[in-house]
């Protein structure tokens, strides 16, 4: 077994933390378009898509880098299935989940919409699921939870998704469905809220590499 972290690990730590905020600024990007359809709609839509284009590029990078690194033993099935790795497996999972979910988001705009607006929506917002689902999964089974600058940038592109949703798609809705985006406000933050007090309690808290999953064989890697 392999105990020494190689340069293909640090890759897939870097490309991974680069997906995530690729993925925010997606969704920044597609909440300003939906709120603001008038606002160089063919800028906006090609920033949007490109963005999206490359979240998978990276994406894929992140991926890659953890099967070709022998350092976690990862392998193809556990990048496709979800929850069957045995280094730290619901977290690695939550990644997989993310991966589906944004897929989804993405295929069903790409290259033409195949559904009615309204379908088309709903299904679009999956990329919403995919962020919170993407954010989780990089704070429980990433190894920079602690690390200064990953908090910065998580909590900036947190704070950014939050207030483009709250300032553009709350304040739209909100002259026609008060209570509906009210409450639509009041779960972001809440979901927002609890994701912090998990970090909080668990990925910020000395131990977490062993009660995540890790393999005991590496606990005491460097």
């Amino acid at each position: 077994m392999v105990t020494t972290p190689s340069p293909l690990w640090f890759l897939d730590r870097g490309a991974g933390e680069v997906t995530l905020l690729l993925m925010s600024a997606v969704l920044i990007v597609g909440i300003v378009r939906a709120a603001i359809p008038n606002a160089s709609p063919f800028l906006v839509e090609g920033i949007h898509v490109n963005l999206a284009l490359l979240t998978v590029a990276f994406a894929g990078l992140h991926v890659l880098a953890a099967i070709l690194d022998p350092y976690a033993g990862l392998g193809p099935m556990d990048m496709l299935v979800p929850f069957v790795s045995a280094y730290r497996g619901t977290w690695l999972g939550l990644g997989v989940v993310s991966g589906y979910l944004f897929a989804v988001g993405l295929l069903s705009s790409w290259p033409a919409r195949r559904f009615s607006r309204a379908i088309w929506v709903w299904v679009h917002r999956t990329m919403y699921a995919a962020w919170v689902v993407a954010l989780v999964h990089s704070l429980g089974t990433g190894s920079d939870a602690r690390n200064q600058l990953f908090l910065l940038l998580n909590v900036a592109a947190v704070a950014a998704v939050l207030v483009a949703f709250i300032a553009f798609r709350v304040a739209e809705g909100w002259r026609s469905l008060p209570p509906l985006w009210a409450a639509l406000a009041v779960i972001a933050a809440a979901t927002i809220f609890a994701v912090g007090a998990w970090a909080a309690a668990g990925p910020l808290q000395p131990g977490w590499a062993r009660s995540s999953g890790t393999p005991p064989g590496l606990l005491q890697s460097p």
